[in-house]
């Protein structure tokens, strides 16, 4: 599975272009792309996560329904609030793509991503294995939930970008700062 992974990670760094080749300039990290490759690691490690619980002695259904469980409890987190607005507000307010920015690799858009929920989650299913297997389902539940969140906003992302002919890119590194550039 790592050669895979390496394999992926290098694809997407072939197929990332730079805007321009400026030093210092804002690195940009293409919005649907990165949401599609971290939906992906999300629901493959909450799927072996639920995997590895059942392996751990948790019985098929009582592990699917603490991990159903985990995933709605995430979803309803995300979507009962005013996240879906701000996001909307957000990416319809896109400025244009700055002089001199760069597109950030997706192998590293993707590590950024995953920093710290992905991550910090899939340590945690992997701690709670062995004295809790039963919690490992809930965390692997939650962590298909930010999958699930991630695929949901791919989707919004590229109706946005057929609506707009443009291509979505948000400012690396966590700055809300969301630009478009036109196809």
């Amino acid at each position: 599975m790592g050669a895979a992974a390496a394999a992926v990670g290098a694809a997407a760094d072939a197929t990332a272009t730079e805007v321009t080749e400026r030093p210092g300039a804002p690195v940009l990290a293409e919005a649907r792309p990165q949401a599609l490759l971290i939906a992906t690691v999300r629901l493959v490690l909450a799927a072996a996560g639920l995997a590895a619980a059942i392996a751990a002695g948790v019985e098929r259904g009582p592990a699917a329904a603490l991990f159903a469980s985990g995933a709605v409890i995430l979803i309803l987190a995300v979507y009962c609030g005013d996240r879906r607005r701000r996001s909307a507000m957000r990416f319809g307010a896109a400025g244009p793509v700055p002089a001199g920015a760069q597109i950030e690799p997706r192998s590293r858009a993707l590590v950024r991503a995953a920093y710290p929920s992905t991550i910090g989650l899939t340590v945690l299913i992997a701690l709670a294995l062995w004295p809790q297997p039963g919690l490992s389902a809930l965390l692997a539940g939650l962590l298909a939930g930010l999958g699930g969140v991630s695929v949901a906003g791919a989707l919004r992302l590229a109706a946005w970008e057929r609506e707009r002919h443009a291509r979505i890119l948000i400012e690396a590194g966590g700055a809300e700062r969301v630009y478009e550039r036109p196809w």
